[in-house]
């Protein structure tokens, strides 16, 4: 055991030692500005500045900002009008004819089963009475091929199962309603960035709602080797990737496919998402008689790269303290 002798002292000013200061030049006023009427007037001599330690620690003032992830969204929908592109918007509640019969899915495809979309209760079915003359096409190219060239998917297609009302599970419904309406001239571009639906096992790469930036060019002289060229971009100049690496992949709609993977030193790889060229059993029944390409990507996945995060979960969290120091770009 230790024992410290501690004394403590308590100091007062006097009276004569007040009066005494209040007798002496050792107090001045002091002012925290010169103003022109004292430079004029020469008063300043009579005053003395005060002192400020500039490297004294201040409180933190948190001022308001958008949140980091909005922000980027914003820019990235601003990059991509500036090179030309025109916005899609939609729905989030879509039919499954253009989530996935004019997109060539077949209806028994386990992506449309209840554990593969979220479908709405009620009502369970739209209206797509004004679709009809598309809707034909659709169902001659699912049933034997129409006039692709294909064989089709060989089952009896079901007209009230393309009524039926879901979720969307992707952005690329906006690329087939675009497609559908005519309202464009090629050459063209178009993009979308759609709020997205799948019930998924949530971990740190995967939510069950999601954000996709999807995108279509339309244009008589497209390739894959554009298509390439496209994604490599948005990996780089949005997300910052130092390394991209395309591999094929399979999509009912698309052929051929690819799959965008990125690099980022300090990071990893990651996968941003699936692209290819609209096959005919899509744009025929469209009546689009020249090539598409599209693609659709994780921008939430671009965002944590962008910003180094390594769980998705973290885009959206409410901890005060990251939102308060992300730096405003």
């Amino acid at each position: 055991m230790t024992t410290v002798d501690k004394i403590s002292r308590v100091f007062e000013i006097t009276k004569l030692g007040i009066e005494t200061l209040r007798n002496s030049n050792l107090i001045q006023d002091k002012i925290t500005q010169l103003t022109p009427n004292l430079i004029l007037s020469g008063k300043w001599k009579n005053f003395q500045l005060q002192e400020y330690n500039i490297q004294a620690p201040v409180t933190n003032v948190w001022c308001g900002k958008k949140h980091p992830y909005m922000r980027f969204l914003e820019e990235v929908r601003t990059k991509l009008v500036t090179l030309g592109f025109n916005e899609m918007t939609g729905s989030s509640v879509e039919l499954s004819f253009f989530n996935f019969d004019a997109l060539y899915t077949p209806q028994d495809h386990p992506a449309r089963e209840i554990f593969g979309i979220y479908q709405v209760k009620d009502p369970q079915f739209g209206n797509i009475n004004k679709y009809q003359s598309t809707l034909q096409k659709v169902k001659a190219t699912h049933e034997n091929g129409w006039k692709t060239g294909s064989t089709g998917w060989d089952y009896n297609y079901s007209k009230k199962e393309a009524r039926r009302l879901i979720l969307r599970g992707h952005g690329t419904c906006l690329s087939a309603r675009t497609l559908l309406s005519k309202n464009f001239e090629v050459p063209c571009k178009y993009f979308s960035i759609a709020r997205c639906y799948r019930p998924e096992v949530v971990d740190k790469t995967h939510l069950s709602e999601f954000n996709q930036v999807e995108g279509i060019v339309v244009d008589e002289k497209l390739t894959l080797r554009d298509l390439l060229g496209v994604l490599a971009r948005f990996a780089i100049e949005v997300a910052g990737a130092d390394e991209v690496r395309f591999k094929p992949d399979y999509f009912p709609f698309t052929e051929p496919s690819v799959e965008l993977s990125a690099f980022k030193k300090g990071y990893g790889w990651i996968e941003f998402g699936g692209s290819g060229i609209f096959r005919p059993e899509v744009t025929m029944p469209l009546d689009v008689d020249v090539p598409v390409i599209a693609w659709g990507l994780g921008i939430d996945r671009l965002f944590m790269m962008k910003s180094g995060l390594t769980d998705i979960r973290e885009i959206f969290s409410q901890d005060l303290d990251w939102l308060r120091r992300k730096e405003v770009i």
